[in-house]
């Protein structure tokens, strides 16, 4: 009998504690070709569904609350209700695939029944149909989430591995690790001082909205030779300055301590890619929202994100959840709830970049032309990137609240422009 980590049972405890977050992560694959009866699903998922067991339990509390909840299988796993069929309004066109999304996502799952489903979207516009894939995040982070790409996709590689984590983030606490964990806290003791407001900051009204770009890795080899980054500073980079349009475009300066995000970070170690459950950790920076120039935004977001690395942030979130692991179930309980009731004010988005599939996926022979990802939002967090790379394209996935940013599709705009400006100026 396995039991929910710390962290897991945190992303339950959260739609607890407020009845308008949905702790939801997934990924829309639109896909050519006719589409199939949803028996046909059924019996694909069906007939793979015993290599990931996870899929086949479900979440069960301990008596009197005494223990973490355990996985057991559940005894009456009914495929019609985790393999569904939607249909996009018509046209079928962006709007309408991205309402749906946003419909689908602010929908919590069934605890008494396995946490995660696949719904058949018929109607896209030019003859495409999609794939809605959803899993609660108390079953997966971002990494193992795509496992569920095993059970509907066939692919002639495997799911891209997270890269080599750092020194000292893998699972398990050492008197080293102890010793960087402790100066990664500072860092995140600094970290907690409130963000300037700016309206990305409050209550939630238990709706969604969604918008997505779509931008090529190749392209950016030049520049990140040029300029010495990665592919995820390009990404923070592309973010901070959608951000900061966003900030102008409701006439309001951005300064510098104006966005935080938080960064997940993999606690993975190499090969456990498929292992289900949570094993992250995080990074908290500021966003250079103020900073105009693309060249410089890009330079300032790898330097910040290194001096977090040099920092040991990630060190710090691996023992900390270690050291929660050891706490009794009651008293870890009543602190998590107590913890989420407060009113953060310190993180202003969160920004998730997950490796793909590198090679092409199919289902039932139709190829997947796309993957567009979702992150939740919650706990007063108004904006989530969701990045997620396919083959040579990378698609940033917004997940905003439903009456409080109702430009989404402007930041999306923004991001692009971001991303395209930087590779231009460079």
């Amino acid at each position: 009998m396995e039991r929910l980590s710390p962290l897991s049972y945190a992303f339950l405890a959260a739609e607890d504690v407020d009845p308008t977050s949905c702790l939801v992560i997934g990924s829309l694959a639109v896909l050519d070709g006719p589409v199939p009866r949803v028996d046909e699903l059924r019996a694909v998922v069906a007939s793979r569904l015993p290599t990931v067991p996870r899929y086949e339990q479900r979440v069960v509390p301990s008596r009197f609350g005494l223990r973490a909840p355990s996985w057991q299988t559940a005894p009456d796993l009914d495929l019609r209700r985790h393999v569904t069929v939607r249909r996009v309004p018509a046209p079928g066109g962006r709007a309408e695939v991205a309402a749906l999304m946003a419909e689908a996502m602010a929908e919590r799952m069934d605890r008494d029944r396995p946490l995660w489903d696949v719904t058949l979207c018929k109607g896209i516009a030019g003859g495409r149909w999609g794939l809605l894939s959803r899993v609660h995040h108390a079953l997966a982070d971002g990494v193992s989430g795509t496992g569920l790409y095993r059970v509907v996709f066939d692919s002639e590689a495997p799911v891209a591995e997270p890269p080599p984590t750092p020194p000292g983030t893998a699972p398990g606490v050492t008197g080293r690790s102890l010793v960087a964990a402790a100066r990664g806290a500072l860092q995140l003791g600094a970290a907690m001082l409130p963000v300037t407001r700016e309206g990305l900051l409050g209550p939630l009204d238990g709706t969604r909205r969604y918008a997505w770009t779509e931008v090529g890795i190749a392209e950016t080899a030049g520049v990140r030779r040029t300029l010495g980054v990665t592919v995820n500073d390009l990404v923070l980079s592309a973010i901070s300055g959608g951000l900061r349009e966003l900030l102008l475009e409701r006439g309001r300066q951005p300064d510098a301590h104006a966005l935080r995000t938080l960064l997940p970070v993999s606690s993975r170690a190499p090969g456990t890619a498929d292992v289900p459950g949570n094993q992250v950790t995080l990074m908290l920076s500021m966003l250079p929202v103020e900073q105009d120039d693309p060249v410089e935004r890009v330079l300032e977001v790898h330097e910040r994100v290194a001096a977090l690395r040099r920092a040991h942030e990630p060190e710090a979130g691996v023992v900390l959840q270690a050291l929660a692991g050891l706490l009794p179930f009651p008293v870890l309980d009543r602190g998590v709830r107590w913890g989420l009731r407060l009113p953060q004010q310190q993180i202003s988005t969160v920004t998730t970049n997950v490796p793909g599939p590198r090679t092409p996926l199919t289902c039932l022979g139709r190829p997947v032309r796309q993957l567009l990802p979702v992150v939740p939002i919650a706990d007063r967090v108004r904006l989530g990137f969701a990045v997620l790379s396919y083959c040579d394209s990378l698609v940033f996935g917004i997940t905003a609240d439903g009456s409080s940013t109702p430009d989404v599709d402007v930041l999306a705009a923004g991001v692009a422009d971001a991303w395209r400006s930087v590779l231009a100026t460079a």
